[in-house]
């Protein structure tokens, strides 16, 4: 039988929401744990866009974080993205600020490396939780190699499937406000612009959307994203609608003719934030995926994960400074994490919602994207 053990915060996952809490954390005092099932380095499925603000977010942690992010490689430097309409239209916008695309082993491994030099940070590879209960004046959190964790506070940053989020919360999968994708890393694309988003809008394929992402010069994160409601719907399957787009699509399947398809397709599930739910309680709050912090437009959610789990940070910090883990003072974190991010998802649920299916609208929206109000409005939906 393993010894019990009492730590002042657990953080339950290490991908960018976790990391990026415990790094926030790092000069506190507070005595913190972080579980994560993987051990490192460790990929992810995702679309591997990392936008200008997560630059920002290091940077108010530690300017010397902003700085390693800028030099650290491999990475592409994306100043533009590309929109294509089911007509094959197409519309180039540019962006103010900077974004990368980053594959995620790289990116994840990197936060989890400057994580794990907090001296007050104990790191657990290779654990699961697998049982959560509440006790006196805290949390009892039961693993995979049978330990027992008892803590003040716990952080869920474990995911879309999150454990913590399930136990603790009555938060359901709700297919209006889901998103399923598939992705894969292809080489040899035709025409590949190392500094440009890629996002097509594609007959008989809507609602949803295929991307080509760059990692280089020569590859790119490939993948196509619909609404969960209509997967289920209309019984799609993903991988295979994938390869559709790609071997018979005009404007596609020519990118495609010499491409090189030697990574692994993957399935992930999105939850989006296009429905507010309840991200804190009792001595725990969620960040990132646990939370349901992904864009309802574009699918993005590092930025998201690695905002809500700064301000988690900081809201754990006011709990040890007041003793106060209840529920009513810990609703002050969904306050501020709603306050920074509902506008932008009411508006990009609202633009999922109007264009979705519509592919007529699809293609008048491209058609006329070069009116400026539009035309400025278009950066918004990435970063």
């Amino acid at each position: 039988m393993l010894p019990n053990e009492t730590y002042d915060i657990v953080i339950v996952g290490a991908g960018p929401a976790g990391c990026t809490t415990a790094l926030a954390l790092k000069d506190t005092g507070l005595k913190v744990l972080m579980l994560e099932k993987a051990i490192f380095p460790r990929d992810k499925a995702c679309g591997d866009s990392v936008s200008w603000v997560v630059k920002k977010v290091l940077n108010e942690i530690n300017p010397d974080f902003a700085k390693e992010l800028n030099i650290l490689e491999p990475k592409t430097y994306i100043n533009k993205a590309r929109l294509y309409s089911p007509k094959n239209d197409n519309i180039d916008v540019s962006f103010s600020k900077i974004g990368y695309c980053i594959k995620r082993i790289d990116l994840d491994n990197w936060l989890f490396e400057k994580a794990c030099k907090n001296p007050l940070l104990t790191v657990r590879q290779n654990v699961s939780v697998k049982n959560v209960d509440y006790i006196h004046n805290g949390i009892k959190l039961t693993t995979s190699v049978g330990e027992t964790i008892y803590s003040k506070l716990v952080i869920g940053c474990d995911g879309a499937n999150s454990i913590i989020n399930r136990k603790l919360t009555n938060n359901k999968i709700d297919r209006k406000h889901h998103s399923g994708a598939v992705s894969q890393y292809i080489k040899n694309i035709k025409e590949l612009d190392s500094s440009k988003l890629e996002v097509y809008f594609v007959k008989n394929f809507l609602p949803g959307y295929f991307w080509i992402f760059p990692l280089s010069a020569t590859e790119a994160n490939v993948g196509f994203g619909m609404l969960s409601e209509t997967i289920s719907a209309q019984n799609i399957d993903l991988k295979k609608s994938f390869y559709q787009i790609i071997s018979s699509s005009p404007g596609v399947k020519e990118r495609f003719e010499n491409a090189d398809f030697n990574g692994e397709i993957r399935g992930f599930g999105l939850p989006l934030g296009s429905k507010k739910r309840k991200i804190s309680g009792n001595n725990f709050m969620l960040c990132g995926d646990a939370a349901s912090l992904i864009d309802p437009f574009t699918g993005e959610g590092i930025e998201r994960a690695m905002q809500s789990g700064k301000m988690a940070a900081e809201i754990a910090i006011k709990c040890f400074n007041e003793n106060n883990f209840s529920d009513n003072f810990l609703k002050q974190y969904d306050e501020i994490v709603y306050n920074k991010v509902w506008k932008t998802f009411k508006e990009h649920y609202w633009l999922q919602q109007i264009l979705g299916g519509r592919e007529w609208l699809v293609n008048l929206f491209i058609k006329f994207a070069n009116i400026p109000f539009i035309k400025k409005q278009i950066p918004k939906m990435f970063y």
